[in-house]
């Protein structure tokens, strides 16, 4: 079968993708942390969403992170 995500994915786990995915998650929490402190602040009330919707999307977007090793958990 060609392009094998599960073969790329064991290459990759070769060169350091389980770092990657440890990085990538702190990247995640962080950028939506600041995300929500900083609408707070705005005066754009445009930006009142983003402080409902983070704390929604955050769970969603860090267990697509948790699969970038090509594993959940």
């Amino acid at each position: 079968m060609a392009y094998e995500v599960k073969a790329l994915a064991e290459k990759l786990k070769a060169k350091g993708l389980d770092v990657a995915e440890e990085a990538a998650k702190v990247v995640v929490e962080e950028t939506l942390t600041w995300i929500a402190e900083e609408a707070v602040k705005s005066e754009n009330k445009m930006d009142d969403l983003l402080v409902a919707i983070v704390p929604v999307v955050k769970p969603h977007v860090l267990k697509a992170v948790d699969k970038i090793d090509g594993q959940e958990g």
